[in-house]
């Protein structure tokens, strides 16, 4: 299938200079709407699909003060947060320039403009306002009808994850870079979304990236960019994902995998805040708050030499070590709740619940694959589930219970009970917060503090 062309609004009165850029974005590739005020650029972004928006600061005759530029950027800003809004100003005036940038454009084209430059910024524009809508997409589909700016739901109401919450909390709005550690599954990502949604850069991007998704040859590339001609298959300029997530968050997943040239491109980064890219001179500055993750003792990695120790020191300023789903079967049945809510939305089946007996045995399960292992068993089950109350050999489960501890011996409706007292207590008797945190509606969590005879503290 052939590549869907850039579509680029431009945003400019001067009907030479539109036409100039026309000629120059058309012959590399790219379509161009054009408008000449504030009015119809909102109108044109308002309809969608355009990947990129270059606008000019100023469109009254003898009015130089950028005020309508940036009256229309914050317009285009909160119309689509994902847009790329490129300023461009004739008067070589850094100053707005710079307030743009500090007002969410992503760049700024001085006129009369480099050629090379532009189509250079363009194209990255385009790739970053493709990469976030991919995000975006991606995010949804994970979690039908939830708000996609939001991350995933954090359900932690264990003594073992209460450590986690802790350290969350404290650390999130800060700049700190953290290391996730935890086994495979136990859900890293989503702490990662929980650190940098409560952080200051919550409006910027999160940047993912698989540190074992990529061959060697293509690491530095990927994580720093290249320029035309940097190697054989290097067509154009490409922006990497350090500068894709320039003034928000860059989560590096399996961290271990780096090799020792990319971990020495990657702590000059963070002691020194820039880059070049592959094939580049110029030196460019970054503004990136670094989480990432691994499920390997890096501590033994650098015992071995196969990690250098200064970059351990750089990424880990606070370690967020995550329990496995064995260590927190309190959440067992919550997490349960939660996925079979978002799978019952996704596949249109509502009124689903577990039978007992499958709550029991999702109880019993050690669950070597965490939670991860967890929420496909629960799709799994919906998909095979006759009717709305999943059973047993539904979920598919596979290899011995895990050994019997106490609480695991208890009837269900006991469990039920003790896990009702937990949220009534963390919440302070807070009825609404309780239900929230359990999963359930008021007037559900009312009824089963009468049948066991707890106490709400209204």
């Amino acid at each position: 299938m052939a590549a869907v062309k850039p579509r680029i609004l431009v945003a400019d009165d001067q009907p030479d200079v539109v036409e100039a850029l026309r000629l120059l974005l058309e012959s590399d590739g790219c379509v161009l709407e054009a408008v000449y005020g504030p009015e119809e650029a909102l109108d044109r972004a308002g309809r969608g699909g355009i990947d990129a928006a270059l606008i000019d600061l100023n469109y009254t005759r003898d009015t130089t003060s950028g005020r309508e530029g940036l009256d229309l950027l914050a317009k285009l800003r909160d119309l689509d947060g994902t847009l790329p809004v490129v300023v461009m100003t004739a008067w070589g005036s850094v100053e707005s320039a710079v307030e743009a940038m500090r007002r969410g454009a992503r760049d700024y084209i001085e006129k009369p403009w480099d050629n090379d430059r532009l189509l250079d910024t363009v194209r990255n524009q385009v790739r970053l306002g493709r990469a976030l809508r991919r995000s975006r997409t991606a995010e949804r589909e994970r979690h039908p009808g939830g708000d996609s700016t939001m991350p995933p739901r954090l359900i932690a109401t264990s003594s073992a994850m209460a450590p986690v919450l802790r350290i969350i909390e404290r650390v999130a709005p800060s700049d700190a870079n953290v290391l996730i550690t935890g086994e495979h599954g136990t859900g890293k990502e989503v702490v990662a979304r929980h650190v940098h949604a409560a952080s200051t850069r919550h409006g910027a991007p999160l940047v993912t990236v698989n540190m074992g998704g990529f061959a060697e040859g293509i690491f530095e590339s990927e994580l720093f960019g290249h320029v035309k001609g940097a190697f054989t298959d290097a067509k154009e300029g490409r922006v990497g994902y350090f500068e894709l997530a320039d003034g928000g968050t860059l989560f590096l997943d399996e961290i271990a995998n780096a090799s020792a040239r990319v971990q020495a491109k990657l702590l000059r980064v963070l002691e020194r805040g820039d880059l070049r890219r592959v094939g580049s001179s110029t030196v460019r500055r970054v503004d990136v708050r670094v989480l990432s993750a691994t499920n390997a003792r890096l501590d033994e990695a650098v015992s071995r030499g196969d990690f250098r120790e200064d970059l351990l020191y750089r990424l880990n300023t606070v370690e967020i070590a995550l329990p496995p789903l064995r260590d927190r079967p309190e959440d067992i049945p919550l997490l349960a709740s939660h996925f079979l809510g978002l799978q019952a939305a996704r596949y249109d089946r509502p009124g689903m619940a577990f039978s007992p007996e499958a709550t029991t045995a999702l109880l019993a399960h050690p669950w070597p694959g965490n939670v991860r292992e967890l929420e496909h068993a629960v799709e799994r089950a919906l998909l095979m589930s006759a009717d709305l109350e999943i059973q047993v050999e539904d979920l598919g489960l596979r290899g011995p219970p895990r050994q019997s501890a106490p609480w695991e011996e208890l009837k269900l409706s006991e469990v039920e009970r003790m896990l009702i007292e937990k949220a009534m207590d963390r919440h302070d008797g807070n009825v609404s917060r309780a239900a929230r945190r359990l999963g359930l509606s008021r007037s559900a969590l009312y009824r089963r503090l009468e049948r066991y005879e707890i106490g709400s503290g209204l």
